[in-house]
C-alpha cells in the first residue's frame, strides 16, 4: 500500500469509529482542503487533520514513535484546524488531541505524557 492509499485509509477508519460513538462526520469532496473531515459533536463542529504512520520506535530505550504533523506544503493553524487524529500502526490505535498550532511533530506512547491521547475521542 503507498503513502496515499494508506492516507485515504485511515480517513475513512477515523470517520468509522466516529460514528460508531454516535459522532456525525463529513468529508470534504475535493482533497485541496486542509482538514479531512469535520466532526459534529452535538456541540461542535470540530475541522480534523488525520494522519497515518507505520512507523516504528527509534531505539530499544524509548517505546515511542516520533510522528510528524506539518509538512513544507501546509502549515495547519489552529484557526484552520481543530484536532489532530493520528493513527499508529505500532499501536494499533488512534492519538486525537487539539491542535495548538505551533505542533510540528509529536512523540506518541502508551506510557509518556502523550498517552492520554491513545483513542480519545472526547473532543474537550
Amino acid at each position: 500500500m503507498d503513502n496515499n492509499q494508506r492516507g485515504c485509509l485511515a480517513e475513512y477508519l477515523f470517520a468509522t469509529e466516529c460514528m460508531k460513538r454516535g459522532y456525525q462526520v463529513s468529508m470534504p469532496l475535493m482533497d485541496s482542503s486542509l482538514y479531512d473531515c469535520i466532526v459534529d459533536t452535538g456541540k461542535n463542529l470540530l475541522k480534523l487533520q488525520i494522519k497515518s504512520s507505520i512507523k516504528t520506535p527509534d531505539n530499544d530505550r524509548h517505546n515511542s514513535v516520533h510522528i510528524p504533523l506539518q509538512n513544507n506544503k501546509r502549515y495547519y493553524s489552529k484557526e484552520k484546524i481543530d484536532y489532530f487524529a493520528v493513527w499508529s500502526e505500532f499501536f494499533s490505535g488512534w492519538f486525537v488531541f487539539k491542535n495548538n498550532g505551533e505542533m510540528q511533530s509529536i512523540r506518541v506512547s502508551l506510557t509518556g505524557k502523550n498517552k492520554k491521547y491513545f483513542n480519545n475521542f472526547a473532543f474537550e
